[in-house]
């Protein structure tokens, strides 16, 4: 069955191409030549056409499909006994106090909190598609950003970072979705901080440029290549170097954010002079009023 399968599929993709191949050269009688009835060249090309969009929307059905079912099957079999895990942690934190049980359970909740981390991420794959997940309303792009880095405080200053926030300039409020802008910029925060060795430095800040607010993370990290920059907001992309550096990402945040963004009818890209020449990855989100539309 199974070879019959891949016979099918390589006859459909022989149709495709010499329907490709009658387009190209359409203008040529080759009907004629090979004394081939007018109409059986183009009666090929349709049904070869017709059957390669078949073939395709199937398969992109059948993964949507078997994606939709994994996440949900990640986000109810593991969010619940995690979400128990870290409330009966909490309840130990106010009955236990001695420095060896705050230690083993800071442990414990920092690994139960990083599996969570993972569900929300496997979760969003379905989620940043989905338009009605988005909840549009005026936000402050520096409030985002404050926030997010209040979270990272402690690595920045375990790794003593010589870290710097730009000054902020006529930057209006933003239309956006809060949660989901709070991941972008909680992405390309990690970023700069996993990918760059203690000591560093790391400039986030955002910028008004006429009717879009530009918001960026620049670091002096491990830098990116010309095939990095093709490919860092692919899903699943991890370059050798960054799983060297990290090795716990997913290669996944910087996908779903740059989603997220597309979203927002914004575009988010990467800037680098090379390896060990540090990173900048940057968002631009346009400004629009209270009618949605651009300013």
């Amino acid at each position: 069955m199974k070879i019959l399968g891949r016979i099918i599929k390589w006859l459909i993709l022989l149709l495709y191409f010499i329907s490709l191949i009658y387009i190209l050269l359409e203008n040529i009688q080759y009907s004629d030549f090979f004394g081939i009835p007018h109409f059986v060249i183009p009666a090929v090309a349709v049904i070869s056409i017709i059957l390669a969009g078949y073939n395709y929307i199937k398969i992109y059905i059948k993964v949507n499909v078997l994606e939709f079912e994994f996440t949900s099957i990640v986000n109810h079999t593991f969010r619940t006994p995690l979400t128990r895990i870290m409330w009966s942690l909490k309840e130990i934190k106010d009955i236990e106090t001695t420095k060896e049980t705050l230690l083993y359970t800071q442990n414990i909740e920092n690994a139960a909190s990083r599996i969570l981390n993972i569900v929300d991420i496997l979760v969003g794959l379905q989620e940043v598609d989905n338009r009605a997940s988005y909840f549009f309303k005026p936000l402050s792009i520096r409030e985002i950003m404050e926030s997010s880095i209040s979270k990272y405080r402690a690595v920045i200053n375990e790794k003593k970072f010589n870290f710097k926030i730009s000054t902020f300039t006529d930057i209006p409020l933003l239309t956006a979705d809060l949660k989901k802008m709070t991941f972008v910029f909680d992405v390309i925060m990690e970023n700069a901080l996993y990918y760059t060795p203690p000591g560093g430095n790391i400039t986030v800040g955002a910028t008004r440029e006429k009717n879009k607010i530009v918001f960026y993370a620049a670091d002096s990290g491990i830098g990116l290549t010309f095939r990095d920059r093709m490919r860092i907001f692919s899903r699943f992309f991890r370059s050798e170097r960054a799983r060297h550096t990290y090795t716990d990402g997913m290669g996944l945040g910087l996908y779903l954010a740059k989603q997220i963004v597309k979203k927002h009818g914004g575009r988010m890209y990467a800037k680098s002079k090379g390896i060990n020449k540090g990173t900048t990855i940057l968002v631009e989100l346009p400004i629009k009023n209270d009618n949605g539309q651009i300013k």
